[in-house]
């Protein structure tokens, strides 16, 4: 068979392939289905979570911070990425002590292991939704010595 032949060949058959499959059926949901969008924000920052295949946890928690409200110099032994829903917080990181403020439809993304601390300074409650990825069995937050002035 000539190289024409069998590449028209192996064209035609793609296309009926593909023309005789038809649409893909989507499964629809069952009974009552409820979702509710905890939070959206978006990032420049890299993000990449590798675990290695060892057990770990994913905690999502919804975090309040009142007025004058902060978390104190922590760290987490995995990455928290928290999506601002209201208010604004603002955060200081071990090597960076500049604070940077952070709104609503912004996310945060602080890797495992890095220190840092997150405050209100506004007048009104700032709402987040933070979730972390830990390690199986380690502890969610350790204490920090506090890294900046």
């Amino acid at each position: 068979m000539k190289l024409t032949h069998i590449v028209a060949v192996g064209a035609t058959t793609a296309v009926a392939a593909v023309v005789l499959a038809g649409p893909a059926a989507a499964t629809p949901a069952e009974g009552d289905v409820v979702r509710t969008d905890l939070g959206k924000g978006t990032t420049t920052a890299p993000i990449w979570i590798v675990t290695a295949g060892q057990p770990t946890t994913l905690h999502v928690q919804g975090l309040l911070l009142k007025p004058g409200a902060g978390s104190g110099w922590h760290t987490h032994p995995g990455p928290e990425q928290s999506v601002i829903n209201g208010g604004e917080v603002i955060v200081r990181s071990a090597g960076n002590c500049a604070p940077t403020v952070y709104t609503a439809g912004q996310m945060v993304v602080i890797p495992g292991g890095v220190a840092h601390q997150v405050t209100n300074e506004g007048v009104v409650d700032a709402d987040v939704v933070v979730t972390y990825t830990l390690p199986a069995d380690a502890p969610m937050r350790g204490d920090a010595p506090a890294e900046c002035p």
